[in-house]
C-alpha cells in the first residue's frame, strides 16, 4: 500500500528491488500482491474511574503536517466500553460546567 502511495520514491523503489533480489519469500509475496486494508486493532484499557474498556485504534496521517499522525480510539456502539467512555466524558466535563456557572447576584 505504501509503494502505491509513493510510486516515485527512489528509496522505496530501491528497497523493494533489493528485497526482491535477496528474498525468495518477499519476491513471491510481492508478485502475488496480497494487499488489503488493515483492520484497526482493538486494545484493552483499564481506567481507574470507569474500569475496563475495549477500544479500536485508528491512526490517521495528517496530510498538511508530514510525519505527524493522530490516533483515534472508539468503542463499539451500545457496548459497555461505549458507556464507560460516555461516563468518562461526563466526569471530565463536570469541572468545566462548574466554572461556566455564574453565581447569583444579591
Amino acid at each position: 500500500m505504501t509503494a502505491a502511495r509513493y510510486p516515485d520514491d527512489p528509496d522505496l523503489t530501491e528497497l523493494v528491488g533489493e528485497l526482491t533480489l535477496n528474498s525468495k519469500e518477499f519476491a513471491s509475496l510481492w508478485a502475488a500482491h496480497p494487499v488489503q486494508k488493515c483492520i484497526p486493532p482493538s486494545r484493552a484499557f483499564h481506567h481507574p474511574l470507569v474500569g475496563a474498556m475495549t477500544l479500536t485504534n485508528e491512526v490517521m496521517e495528517l496530510a498538511q503536517d508530514e510525519g505527524q499522525r493522530m490516533a483515534l480510539f472508539a468503542a463499539a456502539p451500545g457496548s459497555s466500553s461505549a458507556a464507560a467512555l460516555r461516563l468518562l466524558a461526563d466526569l471530565s466535563a463536570a469541572p468545566a460546567r462548574d466554572r461556566t456557572q455564574v453565581p447569583a447576584s444579591d
